[in-house]
């Protein structure tokens, strides 16, 4: 996913989708900030190296020891600055997209495939592989997980749309496994739009095959009410994210 920035020069200002619009300032992307959306990025994708070892070693308990021993002596410099529940992270950018810790997109969070998106004339387009820390049925995926895959591309087809909103309604239907360790093809289409909500269709196949359907959907969308998403979101230190327009995903 992108950084929100087409330059990695200090103080420049990127040209932020739809802040100008509502009136929101464009986020400052600077070189420190690029630096720790990389090293999160880094970190993220070390311990989803490390999640998927940690599901195939069959290594004996006294290396299974060891290596948590070690990985206790990490979490307290980590933990020497934890962010509130009702503070955003300081690498994201809501209006601007930039979502590093989202359990899906995010490529700073280590349970996050990560699935790449990308945005078409009619919908939205997901790619991303699943490693055995997803398995479900031996040697498939979670069928929660492929839930979540759909749920998140589907509301990026109803943002790109014009619609953004939050999931009302998501029916899932399951026709063949969705294997591990073979790249996927997420995609979802806008098929109505009347008011406040919009229906999307969408499925999962694999990259190899994109007409053999793995799993079929459909979800309905809201656009909050400016007050709706006040409500939900207003104790949020950011006030992008109190906006009807960032509330989705």
């Amino acid at each position: 996913m992108g950084d929100g920035s087409s330059s990695g020069r200090r103080g420049v200002r990127a040209q932020v989708p739809g802040a100008g619009q509502f009136g929101l300032p464009a986020v400052e992307v600077t070189e420190e900030l690029l630096d720790r959306r990389a090293a999160v990025a880094e970190l993220g994708a070390e311990l989803r190296t490390l999640a998927d070892l940690v599901t195939r070693t069959e290594v004996g308990a006294d290396v299974l020891r060891d290596s948590a021993r070690r990985l206790r002596e990490v979490a307290p410099s980590l933990r020497e600055r934890i962010r509130g529940i009702a503070e955003p992270a300081s690498v994201d950018d809501l209006m601007g997209g930039v979502r590093l810790f989202n359990p899906v997109i995010g490529a700073g969070n280590p349970i996050a495939p990560p699935m790449r998106v990308e945005i078409g004339e009619d919908g939205a387009v997901g790619w991303c592989t699943l490693g055995h820390a997803y398995e479900g049925p031996p040697m498939y995926g979670h069928g929660g997980v492929s839930a979540m895959l759909i749920d998140q591309l589907l509301g990026h087809a109803a943002a790109a749309s014009g619609h953004p909103g939050v999931t009302t309604d998501l029916s899932v239907r399951y026709r063949r496994p969705v294997p591990l360790d073979v790249p996927l093809r997420i995609w979802g289409r806008v098929v109505e739009a009347e008011g406040r909500r919009v229906s999307v269709v969408g499925g999962i196949t694999t990259a190899g095959q994109p007409g053999v359907p793995l799993v079929e959907a459909e979800a309905r969308f809201a656009r909050l009410r400016p007050d709706q998403a006040e409500r939900l979101f207003g104790r949020l230190a950011s006030p992008d994210a109190a906006n009807p327009d960032v509330a989705h995903d």
